[in-house]
């Protein structure tokens, strides 16, 4: 039988059925409203991604400034203009500070009301005593220029974009307890934006120093253990306080302890410390140290903090103490 044949036979066997081939019908054009809905999603994302870019540069996720952080410029000559202008700045800075305003509070007088509510004579004494119980003082101001220029932290650290100011200490009468407020710039790291470990170290070695010092017979003293554990990272170009406490003080030993904490209360490093006093110590003469300690002054003015006027020099806390 012929192919032909077969074909025929095939096509009477199954009616309906043909065969053909066609290609398939074009995709209809695409209308203006389809347009639109197609540029205005595009519009929408693209905003959404620059607003976006735009917050996260002006305000970094914390971990982003961590993984990927902004490039500081050095730190300036301290004798330029713009430097000494900066450095005054931050002193304002410093004395608008919400805590240290509060602590400098702290034993000013209640009002008539406020003492009748607290049974009057008993609360207005526990005023007056905790505002005497307290002195304040910036340390290193009266080191004489040729002896700053050998110390770590009163003449190689200090200036401009590193510790630019003299630290302030609130230190109690007695010597058992200390603040001390501190800016650490941008020229202090380790890892870009953030302050370098072995620098909190020394500004907590020397913190401790100060009230350890205070508490030894003869005002001399070297670090004999110091333990730190770093709790988190202390983010540059910010004001951080050091609080110290006496622990104990047994002859020529004095054991004390420490934090240092950023203006929001998180704690960033722990430390105890053990000062010894050397034997030798009553052939030195300790009053250079005192004054480099920083005395007890008087007390600041009172008034609007915009209106006070910088103090000179700069200069980091404690005393030039070594293992």
């Amino acid at each position: 039988m012929s192919s032909l044949a077969l074909l025929q036979r095939a096509s009477r066997s199954r009616p309906g059925r043909r065969f053909f081939t066609s290609a398939p019908p074009p995709n209809p054009p695409p209308t203006p409203k389809s347009a639109l809905r197609t540029l205005r999603t595009i519009s929408l994302f693209s905003a959404g991604a620059v607003a976006t870019y735009t917050v996260g540069a002006l305000y970094p996720p914390t971990p982003l400034t961590y993984i990927s952080p902004r490039i500081a410029p050095p730190p300036p000559d301290p004798t330029h203009p713009a430097a000494q202008a900066y450095v005054a700045d931050l002193e304002a800075e410093l004395q608008r500070l919400p805590i240290l305003r509060k602590h400098r509070a702290r034993g000013t007088t209640v009002t008539d009301e406020d003492a009748s509510r607290n049974e009057g004579d008993a609360e207005q004494r526990v005023q007056d005593e905790d505002k005497n119980a307290w002195y304040e003082t910036r340390p290193y101001l009266s080191l004489p220029p040729e002896n700053a220029a050998n110390s770590l932290t009163a003449g190689a650290l200090r200036g401009p974009g590193r510790l630019a100011l003299p630290p302030l200490v609130r230190a109690r009468a007695d010597e058992t307890e200390s603040w001390i407020f501190i800016h650490v710039g941008r020229g202090l790291c380790g890892h870009e934006g953030i302050v370098h470990g072995g620098l909190l170290a020394t500004l907590l070695d020397e913190g401790l120093a100060r009230t350890a010092i205070m508490n030894l017979p003869d005002k001399v003293g070297v670090t004999a253990n110091l333990s730190i554990n770093y709790k988190a990272p202390t983010r540059a170009d910010q004001f951080i306080v050091l609080k110290t406490r006496l622990v104990e003080a047994k002859g020529r030993k004095v054991r004390v302890e420490g934090v240092v904490e950023d203006m929001s209360g998180t704690k960033l490093v722990e430390a105890s410390a053990l000062f010894v006093q050397p034997k030798y110590a009553k052939l030195l003469n300790s009053k250079g140290i005192r004054r480099a300690l920083g005395e007890p002054m008087p007390p600041p003015p009172q008034g609007d903090p915009d209106e006070m006027l910088p103090h000179p020099g700069h200069g980091s806390a404690g005393k030039p103490s070594s293992a």
